[in-house]
């Protein structure tokens, strides 16, 4: 059952999903209510203060200018025994107290409401975050990061507007409206009925326009998003470009882009252009009315002078907020469309979580063992097929086979980034899904094939994986990788800044860091996902060698579809189709003479770069 909307010629606002909204984040906007209170409050004395500021123009001129018998008996009857002189101080004083008041009245409530905002947007951006950050790997397998980045900035910024900000606007606006209007129908009522006989006209246009501005605005963010992309993918391709001499190619596409873009933000213009001049007209056209029937009312003596300024000032006025609150309409509208989209990922729950009982993982001694799990990724055929295996605690274990043979899925359930659709995953004959899942990766380091460093120094690269290292813990799992001799060779040794992914820094020395990384954390488990896949042959051999010295007296899984680790293994797991082939140690694997022995006989052959010569 869809929510109940209010319809209008503008975006329809979902009253329900905007309750939902707000039922979601009102714990947050009761930790900032005091702001809000203040805020409100001061939107409160804003509004009647807008209200009496013409009212000193009116006593200027029904007691001093234009002397009126009907303003003498009226409600200002006690300032006709004052001199005009006093009249006036009072007047002009009036004005710049007034004037005060509204201006310190006007900041408090944006400081108060921005101050509450901005802590409610720090907060849900933070709760956001979090959230993200312990939903499935899933999740993040099939979601843009681009998408994520909108959500968590200019989709945030919208709910956090129409969370704190755009209510108090709209509650100031119909404070002023309701002000106004009674005010005009109690000074002459009969004017008012003239008056507000115009406004159909001006919400007509209002409602109209707005929604043309609404769709081609929305049409220039997409025009604006294209151009935007256009750009980016060229400087982000810039050396192909070169490369290939495609220069005058790619500025033909772009200017394109940008033409495009320009001639969408021209028609946003012309409609808004447009419909600026005919609420002028509207507004004009109301005014001109008003002011003839009030001055032939004043003539008749049924309003003063000073009655008709504030009158037709108030007349002027109320159109304002009636077209603010036409804008905040559609404000309103579209924050809360946003505010859905954020709210869906606040809804999903993680595939993978503690249970209830859960216990703490830091006794475990590695031995893992699969017993016929079974697992697909979204919308794919089966990664893991009634998988099973054993892999022994403080030994070498080579998971091995040719690619999309399910390999690192076997290795991201033991992290339990993914959940089995069946069979169990044992660890120390304890199923993995009784551990806490924080205890569990404490005691596991994974190295996977895409090493990805961040934009920071080496020293903090390093220190990435534990709290709080010493420098002479940094220095020592540098040295025990053989990365140390390298990194002291830069200019600035481990204060080298990275470029973003490790852009500045070669595959082997990324790879080097990466494990540096992993020797500092020294859990007593560690996986490794194709740890030289891309390097040549000496930056292998430096590879291997740091491999020879992390693996010892720890749990240690390598995966890979090479066979230059095999002199590294205490045992082997042969895997295709996502199941287990044979598995045993190269020996026993060797004098079976089969599937195995198939495979490496055929793969020999072609790895001429092969840097550790296989056992007999």
């Amino acid at each position: 059952m869809t929510g109940v909307k209010v319809k209008s010629r503008l975006e329809s606002v979902d009253v329900r999903a905007l309750r939902r909204v707000f039922s979601r984040f009102g714990d947050l906007l009761r930790e900032n209510r005091g702001r809000l209170i203040i805020s409100g409050l001061s939107a409160i004395g804003v509004a009647l203060f807008t209200l009496a500021r013409p009212w000193p123009l009116k006593v200027a001129l029904d007691f001093i200018l234009i002397p009126s018998d009907k303003a003498r008996t009226s409600w200002l009857s006690f300032l006709s025994g004052l001199d005009s002189m006093t009249v006036l101080f009072i007047c002009a004083g009036a004005i710049l107290v007034i004037a005060a008041f509204r201006g310190l009245l006007t900041y408090t409530r944006e400081v108060q409401s921005k101050a509450a905002g901005h802590q409610l947007l720090a907060s849900i951006r933070m709760r956001l975050f979090t959230h993200v950050q312990r939903l499935p790997q899933s999740y993040h397998d099939y979601r843009e990061t681009g998408e994520l980045m909108t959500r968590l900035t200019g989709d945030m910024e919208l709910v956090q507007e129409l969370l704190v900000s755009t209510f108090i606007t709209l509650g100031s606006q119909l404070l002023i409206i309701i002000g106004m209007l009674s005010l005009m129908f109690w000074i002459d009522w009969q004017l008012a009925l003239v008056g507000v006989a115009i406004a159909p006209l001006f919400l007509f246009a209002a409602f109209r326009f707005s929604g043309k501005i609404q769709r081609s605005a929305r049409k220039q963010r997409e025009r604006y998003g294209s151009m935007v992309a256009s750009v980016q993918e060229s400087l982000a391709g810039i050396s192909q470009i070169k490369g290939f001499g495609r220069e005058k190619e790619r500025e033909k596409i772009v200017g394109k882009s940008l033409g495009r873009d320009a001639t969408a933000n021209l028609r946003t213009t012309k409609l808004s252009a447009s419909y600026t001049r005919i609420v002028e007209i509207i507004t004009a056209l109301g005014s001109a009315v008003a002011l003839f029937v009030g001055v032939m009312r004043t003539l008749e003596g049924a309003l003063t002078p000073g009655d008709l300024i504030v009158f037709l000032s108030y007349l002027r006025g109320v159109y304002r907020p009636v077209q603010g609150i036409a804008r905040l309409t559609t404000k309103i509208a579209k924050a809360t469309t946003r505010a859905e989209k954020i709210l869906e990922i606040f809804d999903l729950e993680p595939e993978v979580k503690d249970v209830d009982d859960a216990k703490s993982a830091s006794g475990i001694g590695g031995e893992f063992e699969f017993k016929d799990v079974s697992f697909a990724y979204v919308n794919q055929k089966q990664a893991l097929n009634r998988f099973s295996c054993r892999i022994p605690h403080g030994k070498t274990t080579l998971l091995v086979g040719s690619n999309g043979a399910g390999k690192s899925t076997a290795a991201k359930l033991l992290l339990r980034l993914y959940k089995p659709e069946s069979g169990v995953i044992l660890l120390d004959d304890v199923d993995v899904a009784d551990f806490k899942i924080r205890s569990l990766r404490k005691r596991i380091t994974p190295l996977t094939q895409d090493t990805f460093l961040f934009r920071t120094s080496i020293y903090d690269n390093i220190a990435f994986s534990k709290a709080r290292p010493t420098e002479e813990e940094i220095y020592a799992a540098a040295k025990r990788v053989g990365a140390h001799s390298f990194i002291t060779q830069f200019p600035d040794g481990y204060q080298t800044l990275v470029g973003e992914g490790g852009v500045t820094l070669s595959g082997g020395q990324r790879q080097l860091i990466s494990f540096a990384r992993a020797a500092l954390r020294d859990t007593p488990i560690m996986i490794l996902d194709e740890p030289a896949s891309g390097l040549d042959i000496h930056i292998e051999r430096d590879v291997m060698k740091a491999l020879a010295n992390l693996k010892e007296q720890r749990t240690f899984i390598i995966i890979t579809h090479r066979l230059n680790y095999l002199d590294l293994a205490d045992h082997i797991v042969f895997m295709r189709d996502g199941a287990t082939v044979e598995e045993g140690s190269l020996k026993d694997l060797r004098d079976r003479n089969g599937e195995f022995a198939r495979y490496i006989s055929q793969e020999i052959p072609l790895k001429s770069d092969t840097v550790i010569g296989h056992r007999d």
